[in-house]
Formats: structure tokens, sequence, C-alpha cells
């Protein structure tokens, strides 16, 4: 009898053990398929990031993933299938070969519902990875002083001196003319020939022209600015980051490392004013090139017009100029706005010089404490070339130029010139910066056995 009891007993003690490791049994496989599919993911998500842009970090050194992949319409869609074929190479297929481990898995559903592409933030994005590359790497060049100069650069750009001196030769030309009696007694005007009028007769002068720049490197592309980032319809753009940086210097530095300019083009590219294109955005390198001399020039006429204006002895030998002038000795009236006039004409001449030089590599100070106007030169009808080895240089003040731009405008022509460049290469023709993913967010589902459920979100990038 007592026999009998024990075998029950064991029976039903062997049936519960039995029910209780099958149940720990099987909470180990679905532990072992939830800790499977989240290294699949993982894995998967990570694999994903490794096919960044080749051509990208090659030319520029950002580390993006090119939702084109070369060729297609950019969409987040390509990016789910690949990240879908990753770790469906994790799970189903390892799971059906010979030697799979325990617990079936299957993928429902990827969805990627966030990115973040380098248009975030209206490109700071971009500006990041670009400070950071010039932090990691060291690079630094003369444009790293033009932040602490702006001040004044800001001050000139805002100088109206060719409109003040417009309305002084206005005012000349409004004025009556004296007249005297001809050998035939008959009375007749008596010409002004102010000194200054063929200087005047030079600022409807191509700058170029007058700086005597070699345009023939000057690449003759003519962009359809439609196409690229800073004109079409923009995408991309929020981020969920609390900050990027943004520091001026640091990415002057970058965009002179990688970006050419006139006289210094980078080979492989589709224009070779590409910081004059950040610059001032026009179409073609010759619109740039010349936007940016016109600039350079103004800045220029502006300091020297103050210096002109405020020289006592250079007032003294243009006051001198007009004096000996027939009209002015009939009609004094005319004495002070010739003199000042020639003043302007001065600075204009000294100008043309300073561009000159600034073209052939010298350096000029932005706010000049001396001179080499004279109003001899105006006399003479002679334009030089001003001799200075101090001050800034061509892309100092191209650097200068940028800045005076607003940030997001700089971002995205700079990213303009990069979809520019990338598209150079095969398969790259529906690239586009904003569908370059920095970061992104997926929500994976799976299902296994057992009635085993999962979902999954990560958050992945670079960044």
């Amino acid at each position: 009898m007592m026999k009998g009891y024990l075998t029950i007993f064991l029976s039903l003690s062997l049936s519960i053990l039995t029910g209780f490791i099958l149940l720990l049994t099987g909470n180990a496989v679905r532990n072992a398929v939830k800790v499977r599919y989240e290294c699949a993911v993982d894995t998967g998500m990570n694999s994903v990031l490794s096919e960044f842009h080749a051509e990208l970090l090659e030319r520029y050194d950002l580390i993006y993933i090119d939702a084109s992949y070369l060729g297609k319409e950019p969409c987040v869609s390509h990016v789910e299938d690949r990240l879908w074929y990753y770790i469906e190479e994790n799970t189903s297929r390892i799971l059906a070969g010979k030697d799979a481990p325990w617990g079936k898995l299957r993928i429902q559903d990827v969805a990627i519902p966030y990115f973040e592409t380098a248009a975030a933030g209206m490109g700071a994005s971009m500006r990041n990875q670009a400070i950071c590359y010039v932090e990691d790497t060291g690079i630094s060049g003369k444009e790293r002083e033009v932040p602490g100069g702006m001040e004044e650069i800001r001050a000139l750009d805002q100088g109206t001196p060719m409109e003040e001196w417009s309305s002084v030769m206005e005012q000349l030309d409004g004025m009556e003319l004296p007249c005297v009696l001809n050998e035939e007694g008959i009375w007749e005007e008596v010409s002004l020939s102010n000194p200054a009028d063929w200087v005047y007769s030079l600022a409807q002068s191509d700058v170029l022209f007058l700086a005597r720049v070699n345009t023939e490197s000057i690449s003759p592309a003519n962009l359809s600015l439609g196409n690229y980032i800073s004109h079409r319809q923009i995408k991309n753009t929020g981020s969920n980051r609390q900050e990027f940086k943004r520091e001026e210097d640091l990415f002057l530095s970058y965009l002179f490392e990688k970006m050419g300019y006139l006289g210094c083009p980078k080979k492989s590219s589709l224009l070779s004013c590409q910081l004059e294109y950040v610059a001032e955005g026009n179409a073609s390198d010759l619109e740039n090139a010349r936007a940016v001399a016109e600039r350079l020039f103004r800045i220029r006429f502006a300091d020297n017009a103050a210096c002109a204006l405020s020289d006592d002895n250079l007032r003294a030998q243009a006051l001198a100029a007009a004096g000996e002038l027939q009209a002015v000795s009939l009609k004094d009236e005319f004495k002070e706005p010739v003199a000042e006039s020639i003043l302007y004409a001065c600075a204009f001449l000294e100008s043309v010089g300073d561009v000159r030089a600034i073209y052939e590599g010298k350096s000029i100070p932005v706010r000049k404490s001396s001179h080499s106007m004279s109003v001899m030169h105006v006399l003479e009808g002679s334009i030089y070339c001003t001799e200075s080895n101090q001050g800034w240089s061509y892309d100092q003040y191209l650097a200068s130029m940028i800045l005076l731009v607003e940030e997001e405008t700089i971002n995205l022509r700079t990213m303009d010139i990069m979809e520019m460049d990338i598209r150079l290469y095969d398969g790259n023709h529906n690239f586009k910066m904003d569908w370059c993913i920095e970061r992104y967010e997926a929500n994976v589902t799976a299902i296994g056995d057992y009635g085993g459920h999962y979902d999954l979100r990560r958050l992945y990038g670079y960044f």
C-alpha cells in the first residue's frame, strides 16, 4: 500500500516538476529570442549607418546616409528596406539554418517615423559636422582673424560714398555756369572742366576690368538654381537636438579648406569660384566674381573717402586745383563742390589701386592709417596700384563678405555647392542634402513562438 502511495506521489511530483522545467525552458527560449531580436535590431541599425555616402565623406568629410541610394528618388522607405534586410539576415535567415537556435522569430514591420538630415536646423547639422572636423584636424588659416574685424567691415559696407559723390556731381550739374564775352561780342558759357569728371566716368566701368582681373580661369557653367537646396522646396529640416556648434571662425576654416575661390579653384568642382557663390549666390562664376569685386571696391571706397574728406592737406590741394579753373575764378560758389568732387575722385583712384593690389595678392588694411592719395593723380589722369604689405588679403575680404550673409543662407549655399560637386559622380544625379540622414529612429515589430510579440524602438546616429 505504501509503495502505491509513493508511486502516485512521485508521478505527481514528476509531472509538476516537468511542467515547471518546461515553463522555465519556454521562458528561457522567449528571453533568448528577445535578446537575439534586440541584437539583430541593433546590428541592423548600425549596418544601415555603415552605408554612409563615400564620396561625401571623401570630398567634404561629412558622414551621412544618402536616402537616394545612388540613383533612386530619395525616400525614407529605401532606408526602411535596408534596415529590414539587415534585421532579417540576422533573424529569419539564421533560424532557417541547420544549427539554428530554438525559438522562431519573424519580422512583421519596420518603420522609421523620425530622422534628421544635413538640413536639420536649416543646415545646422552640416555646419556642426564641419566644425567638429575642423576641431579634430586643427586646420587654421588667416580667415580666423576675420570675425574680429567684422564691425568695421559692416560699417564700411553700409557706407554710401558713391551716392554722396553722385550728389556732389549733380549739384555741380545744376549750377549755372558763368558767361564771358567772346571775340565776336557774344556771351558764351565757360565750361567747368572739372578734373574729377574723367574719374567719375569710370564709376560705370566693370570693376573686374578696372582691377585687371584675369577671368580666363573662371568656369563657364551656368546654374539652374532651382535644382539646389537653397532654391527648391527644402524638406526634413526638423531636429530634436538641443544645440549645434555654430562657431563662425571654425566654419570659415572648413569652407576655405574644402572649397575653391577666384585664383584658387578646387579640382572636380562644377564652379571655380565656390566661395564667391556662398557670398553672393548668383547663377554663374562670372556674376559672383563681379559681385564680390564690386562689394570689395565699395568697402575700400568707403574707407578711402573717409580718409580723403578728413585730410586737411589733401583738401588744400583740391581747393588749389579747383581755384585754377576759369569757371571757379569767375564764380567762387563752384570752388567748394569742385574741391569735394576732386576728393572723391582721389578716393576712387585709391580704391582702384587697392583692389588691383588685392587681386595681385597684396594686403590692404580694412581701415588705413595712411594713404597714397594725391590730387596729381586726378589732374594727370593716372591709375596706379597701391603698395602695401599689411592688412587683409583677398581671401580675408572674401571671408568677411561671407559673414555679412545670414547664417542660414550661408549653410544652404554651402550645401548647394556640395550637391553640385557630388552630382558629378556616377549614379548621384538624385543626391540631395535634405535627404542625407545623420540620425534616425526605428520601430521594429516581430512575433515569435508561444505567442511572443516584440516591439522595439531605437534611435541611432553618427552624432
